[in-house]
């Protein structure tokens, strides 16, 4: 698990935990990432969200436990910096690294190989929603409704990747590049 910082912000905790969830892994306190108990973990260290953290965290990682075989990482700069760890050891091609953002390097990185999958955010939909909900709010005080079934609007997410896992909604990597940012 390479994740964000040792503070554990919010975006870090919810995205380690909402994959570890997903994964169908018992999670300790939700609230904080690094207490599962879990013995498919290997471990938790932190990237800073960047290439070279990434490798450096990976590296730690690899130093524990050699056979690792899946990779969670808090975003795609973190996920190139893991695959260059794994691929001076020769092995990038047998570990699925997976990430989050969807931006169009990480795209780019899954075409390539880099990456497995990401899940694909839209924070240019979010800006735009957000803006109109502040002009709606200043004009007449409205408040948009939520996302029904949830307390937030959600803009919507998409795993992103050209090798699908039955059962698992995905979109391709050509829908991922029409849709991702950056």
């Amino acid at each position: 698990m390479l994740d964000l910082a040792v503070s554990q912000p919010s975006v870090g905790v919810l995205r380690d935990q909402g994959f570890l969830q997903g994964f169908g892994i018992d999670l300790g306190d939700p609230n904080k990432w690094g207490d599962e108990t879990d013995p498919r973990i290997v471990g938790h260290d932190v990237t800073a969200g960047n290439e070279e953290g990434g490798r450096k965290a990976m590296e730690n990682l690899l130093a524990k436990d050699q056979d690792i075989n899946v990779v969670y990482t808090i975003n795609e700069p973190a996920a190139a910096g893991a695959y260059e760890a794994l691929k001076a050891i020769g092995r990038e091609n047998d570990v699925l690294i997976v990430s989050v953002d969807g931006g169009c390097p990480g795209v780019d990185n899954i075409a390539d190989g880099v990456i497995g999958a990401t899940s694909q955010q839209y924070p240019l939909l979010m800006a735009s929603l957000g803006i109109e909900a502040i002009a709606a709010w200043a004009k007449d005080g409205t408040k948009p409704a939520p996302t029904p079934g949830k307390d937030f609007f959600d803009t919507g997410v998409a795993l992103v990747t050209d090798q699908p896992a039955d059962g698992v909604d995905s979109i391709s990597v050509a829908e991922g590049k029409n849709l991702c940012w950056g």
